[in-house]
């Protein structure tokens, strides 16, 4: 049996235990019941290994680095997953997708990569498009296209502005929680670590270069307050090293562009 049970938070709770004991309610439960939006925000990280890293990359003056964050800043459109910008400063900044299941994460980074491709492909089509068809008819498909938004305008804006509202209904509902007692999510990262090659097994290996690796992050209670989990780095030669964070300031969802690759 899979370690992750599908659903829809809104509406029921996947864990009914919490309320046959006072012992195991009390830590899972804190917070009230679940809900994703709780888990948007800023968090400060604390990870001693980056920590280390990039003391020996920055040297005497390493106490000027900024501070480690976590920021969760909205759900994927399709509501799968959570997305993030994760900087550890001196060592790694990456996009973060958190899920509750391994093959929810599996899925959504496969769609991202697949999206990519995608718009290179559809990029270049555009521009031979472009340039073929540049000055064709423009004049009559205007003219044409505002007589017909002066008739059909109103009834659009209302149509439009009810499927917004049933898309971010649906999106919400979408999201999978886990089983356990407090809230679990994996989560993949990809970006550039920023540590200098001395701190590298291969001496070669050249700074700012785009990595990706995983990791799992558990959450104290429901109110997604503060977490402990792990990170994995293989061009750092990290295996989950112990990483940790505490909510510096809760935020509603925002509209932060997201670009995978």
């Amino acid at each position: 049996m899979d370690d992750w049970q599908e659903a829809a938070f809104t509406s029921r709770h996947v864990h009914n235990r919490a309320s046959k004991s006072k012992a195991g309610g009390g830590r899972g439960r804190r917070g009230g019941a679940f809900e994703v939006k709780r888990t948007f925000g800023r968090y400060d990280i604390k990870c001693p290994n980056a920590s280390k890293t990039s003391s020996n990359s920055c040297g005497k003056n390493g106490s000027n680095v900024a501070p480690s964050t976590l920021d969760i800043f909205r759900l994927s459109d399709d509501g799968k997953g959570l997305l993030g910008y994760l900087v550890l400063p001196g060592t790694l900044e990456a996009k973060v997708v958190l899920t509750g299941s391994r093959k929810t994460l599996e899925n959504l980074v496969s769609q991202f990569e697949d999206e990519e491709e995608s718009e290179k492909d559809s990029a270049k089509k555009d521009d031979n498009d472009r340039t073929n068809d540049k000055g064709q008819d423009e004049s009559v498909q205007s003219d044409a296209s505002r007589n017909e938004d002066s008739m059909t305008s109103n009834d659009e804006d209302d149509s439009e502005d009810q499927q917004c509202q049933d898309k971010e209904r649906r999106r919400f509902q979408n999201f999978e929680k886990n089983s356990f007692r407090s809230p679990k999510f994996w989560f993949q990262w990809k970006g550039q670590v920023k540590a200098s090659s001395t701190t590298l097994d291969d001496q070669l290996f050249a700074t700012n270069r785009v990595e990706t690796g995983r990791g799992y992050i558990v959450f104290s209670g429901n109110d997604c307050r503060s977490f402990k989990g792990t990170i994995t780095c293989g061009a750092l030669s990290w295996k989950d090293v112990s990483l940790s964070g505490w909510k510096e300031v809760s935020m509603s969802e925002r509209d932060v562009p997201f670009v995978w690759g």
